[in-house]
Order: structure tokens, then sequence, then C-alpha cells
């Protein structure tokens, strides 16, 4: 015990001394684990960013790729059609600043490959800019569970890989469009929805005023949609919101494709019909295939050199002659009278067929879209005004 207790005090020493010439380790932090997003749209295909306006949308050096994926949900007898939300008309939003100008054609060098913006219909509309920010909440269709933006997503990730094996540079786009965005061909890929089970088939639509290359994109994907899917077209079914969809509005809002983009879009079918369902959930590479070769076969019947294809028509506002004129459904004497109006009626051209424009007009609260003879109406020097954009 006397020797313990005087080897005590050496021996705490020694742990001291040793402590002290010990090199002290800092432990590394736990690295933190990453979840994967649950969400299939967030991580299904990589979407193209919007670029500021000083960014040049051509100057993407690769584009983006995607892998096709499944539907995210499929449906099931038990899921219940939702509503359609519409979009409220509001009044006409001024120009935008910048997105006026002549519309000139971008020179394309031959040895591009060609350029294909596939918008998805909806996605991330919530993002949209203040410009557009009444869109915000416009989410589309929905069948059960299933959102229009995933069943658009999937079918634009399943039309992407055919296009690129053509040599297609392919451009996915969520609801907002890059500025300016410039373009071969752009589409904007949607479904549509109804409050009744009834309301079926598939629908194209070009801007108000369309140009050639427009009018062949949409003549070029119908002849193969139909077809390859077997769906009925809804004849008749085309909306102002279709023609007046904000991505083809480049005089109101910088966020929009240019005025010489071709571009079309597409309502696949209706997400609320049994049978359409069976195509739009049960057989989506068709519908995938059917819109790739639409586009292919656009491409590969253009003329890339013809420019004067891509510029959009500009007629005046027209006003009828002092003893009114006529708006008929179709270009023809015998047509059915939509209306009659005056010479205080402004009536907008956006189409000339053997001497008969297709306009637009009202007449008091009515919207009316129809044919009027051409040696019946007037020019004027009156800014036109189409209905607003809306989303469909």
């Amino acid at each position: 015990m006397l020797l313990s207790a005087r080897l005590l005090p050496l021996l705490l020493l020694s742990l001291v001394l040793l402590a002290a010439c010990t090199p002290v380790y800092a432990l590394a932090p736990t690295p933190t684990a990453v979840v994967p997003d649950p969400s299939p749209v967030a991580r299904a295909a990589p979407i193209l960013a919007a670029p500021t306006p000083l960014q040049a949308v051509r100057s993407f050096e690769q584009a983006p790729t995607s892998t096709a994926v499944p539907s995210p949900v499929s449906p099931t007898a038990a899921d219940e059609p939702a509503p359609t939300e519409q979009a409220a008309e509001v009044p006409t939003i001024e120009v935008a600043p910048g997105a006026m100008g002549i519309p000139t054609p971008t020179p394309r060098d031959p040895a591009t490959p060609p350029r294909v913006g596939l918008q998805v219909g909806h996605l991330r509309s919530n993002e949209l800019p203040d410009e557009l920010a009444r869109l915000r909440t416009s989410t589309g269709a929905r069948w059960g569970r299933i959102t229009e933006a995933e069943l658009n997503l999937d079918i634009v990730n399943r039309i992407t890989p055919l296009l690129e094996a053509e040599g297609v540079v392919v451009d996915i786009i969520p609801a907002t469009v890059p500025p300016g965005y410039d373009a071969d061909a752009f589409l904007a890929i949607h479904a549509d929805g109804s409050t009744s089970a009834g309301p079926r088939g598939w629908k194209l639509a070009t801007p108000w005023r369309a140009s050639e290359a427009s009018k062949n994109l949409m003549a070029a994907v119908g002849a193969a949609y139909g077809p390859g899917t077997g769906m009925p077209e809804d004849v008749g079914g085309v909306t102002f919101n279709m023609k007046g969809y904000y991505a083809f509005s480049w005089r109101r809002y910088t966020h929009a494709i240019t005025s010489t983009t071709p571009a079309i879009i597409v309502e696949m079918g209706f997400m609320t019909n049994a049978a359409d369902r069976e195509i739009l959930f049960g057989q989506p590479d068709r519908l995938a295939k059917a819109i790739a070769t639409g586009i292919l076969d656009y491409l590969k019947a253009r003329d890339p050199n013809d420019g004067a294809a891509l510029l959009p028509p500009d007629y005046p506002v027209m006003r009828a002659l002092a003893e009114g004129t006529i708006i008929r459904a179709i270009p023809q004497n015998n047509g059915r009278i939509l209306a009659r109006v005056g010479p205080d009626a402004r009536i907008v051209p956006f189409d000339l067929q053997d001497g008969w424009y297709q306009v637009f007009t009202r007449v008091g609260d009515q919207r009316i879209v129809g044919w009027v003879r051409e040696d019946q109406v007037a020019p004027t020097d009156e800014q036109s005004v189409f209905p607003t954009p809306t989303n469909p």
C-alpha cells in the first residue's frame, strides 16, 4: 500500500505527459444522405430551363436528353374524373417590351440539325413569370390521381428519343417558354378533359395568324396522328384558348416563341373519356410514334431555305362597308349566317382563302369566328386585338 501511494503521483504525471504528446484528429462529419425525389415528374427528364433575355436560345451546347418512363400512375376503375380547370379570361394585356418587331426568319446554317421544342403542357405552371402570373394555378385536366402534366411529360419522354434517333435536336420545355424561343418546330403537348365522360378525340391548332409552315406542320401531324392512334378527331372542338395559346403570343409576352417559329398545340385526347384513356394510358407509345412521325414528315418535306413560309400574315383591322356585312360559317355565299355586323364592328382577319377572310369579331358579349367576303370590308389603321390568351 505504501509503494502504491508513492507511485500514484508518478503514474498520474505519466498519463498527463502522454496525453499532451498524442496528436488530435478531427472527426469528419457524416455525409448527409441524399433522399431521392419521389415525384416522377421531378426526375423523369431534364427540363430546358428558361434562359435570361441575354442568353441566346440557339447557344445551347447540348440539347436536353431524356429517358422514356412509364406512365406515373395507371388509372383504375375506382378513379373518378375531376372537372378540367379553366383559366378565366382577363382584360387584354399590354404588349411586352421588346416583343414587337419585324418578323424576320432566323438564318439557318445548312449543317445545323433541325431543332424541335416539345413543351410539356402545365408542367411547373406555378413557376410562370410575372407576366403570366394569372396562369400559375392552371393545372389542366386530370383523371383520378393522374395530372395532365404527368401524362404530357410521359408522352414527351417517349417522343424525344424517336426524334433524336433521326438527328433532331430536342428541347423539353416546361410551362415557361424561354424568351424569344426559336426553333424549326414547336409543339405544345396537352391532353383534354371534360365535366362529362362523353367528349373524346384529338385536335390540333395553329396560332391565330399562322404561317404556311405552321399550317404544314399541323397537316403533317394530323395526317399521322389519326391513323397512328386510331382515335377520332374532335371536329369543331378547337377553342379560342388553343389558337390564342400564350406561348404563341409573341406580340404580348416576352416568354413566347418567335413569330417565325412554326408552331401547333396538340390536344392528344380526353383523359375523362374511357375509350381515349385506353390509348392515352394503355398504348402511349402509339401516341408518341404518331406525333414523332408527323414531325419528321414535316421536317423532311419543308424547304429550309424558304424563309417566306415562316412569316405569319399581317392583315390590317377591317371594318364593314356602310351597308354592313355578313359573317358566315364557311367561305361560301350560301354558308350559314353567324352574324350581321355594321360598320362600327371591328373585324380582325387572320387568314385569306379564295377571296374570303377568316375573321374574329365581337357582337355584344359574343365572340365570333367566321368568314367574310374580301369585297365587303375595308382596311383601317387600328391595332389588331385578339382574345386574351389563356392556358388550355
